[in-house]
């Protein structure tokens, strides 16, 4: 076997015979459809054989390729069994500490989530949550700073792991009672003044809103830049400031500011949150357990 062959490759076989469709392998492994692709593009290399054949809509294994996946489903099983060695983990006695790189408004909504969780499972790990910055995150995760990205990237690197767990719409605020009722017209949301979180805690969100008006021949008019949404929200509620949210959030926490939550006049995507993790940490038992509590409570978040 080429000495190339890795454990994520090996697990992609493995999903690619159980579909027979790359799409619904990819999303089996939590892995983009371009990295199943470009593994099974090394297989076929490695094992001088195509593997999987397209025959009427789906991918037809080998006699080959049936051959091989008991042999690589036993190499799977015992790299699972040397990691449940460190299935000695334990979050009732375990010291570890994990990190956390999301949005203000995720953290928001999770941080105190997590927190409920480690009182009744965890009374000595430690959670840390750190300043979204897209820019930073992967290098972060490849080096072992970071152990967990809750984010968006439209093409995320082919060593992470992803898993979409929560979608919104975006929307805009202005001041109570300044429109009562009213929708925004186009010329009003481009030509009014705009507050918004300061780079690059403002993310991928506010980026389709510069690109949609962008599409029109407009352009955002930004005029002031803030560390926190609770400053964002006490400007918007004390001036004529316009700026843009999350609806689940906007609706959370209207009450709190004088506030009004308005349509934006633009065609934007809907906000996806996708949780991301380095291939190396896949099978740890420590990571396997936050992550599972991650995704638990991120698909609550989303259902509220």
């Amino acid at each position: 076997m080429n000495k190339n062959v890795d454990l994520q490759q090996l697990s992609c076989y493995v999903a690619l015979i159980k579909h027979q469709n790359v799409s619904k392998a990819a999303n089996d492994l939590g892995l983009s459809q371009p990295t199943v692709s470009l593994a099974l593009k090394k297989l076929r290399e490695t094992f001088k054989d195509p593997l999987l054949i397209r025959s009427n809509g789906r991918m037809t294994p080998t006699s080959r390729a049936i051959a091989l996946d008991i042999e690589i489903q036993e190499i799977l099983h015992r790299v699972d069994a040397l990691n449940r060695s460190e299935a000695s983990f334990n979050p009732l006695t375990s010291e570890a500490t994990f990190s956390i790189m999301c949005p203000e408004f995720v953290e928001y909504y999770l941080a105190p989530r997590i927190a409920a969780r480690l009182e009744q499972e965890a009374p000595n790990i430690k959670v840390r949550f750190k300043t979204s910055n897209p820019n930073e995150a992967f290098n972060m995760l490849d080096k072992g700073e970071l152990d967990f990205r809750l984010g968006w990237w439209p093409k995320p690197n082919l060593m992470l792991r992803t898993k979409i767990l929560f979608r919104d719409e975006l929307v805009c605020l202005s001041k109570k009672n300044k429109h009562p009722n009213q929708k925004l017209s186009i010329s009003e949301f481009i030509n009014s003044r705009h507050i918004r979180l300061e780079a690059p805690r403002n993310g991928v969100s506010t980026m389709v809103i510069d690109q949609a008006a962008l599409k029109i021949g407009e352009k955002i008019n930004i005029a002031l830049e803030v560390q926190t949404i609770f400053n964002l929200l006490k400007t918007v509620s004390e001036t004529n400031f316009l700026a843009c949210i999350g609806n689940k959030i906007a609706q959370d926490i209207k009450n709190k500011f004088m506030i009004e939550i308005r349509p934006i006049p633009l065609n934007v995507p809907e906000i996806r949150i996708a949780l991301y993790w380095h291939e190396r940490t896949h099978r740890q038992a420590s990571h396997i357990w936050l992550k599972n509590i991650i995704e638990a409570e991120m698909l609550e978040i989303n259902n509220i």
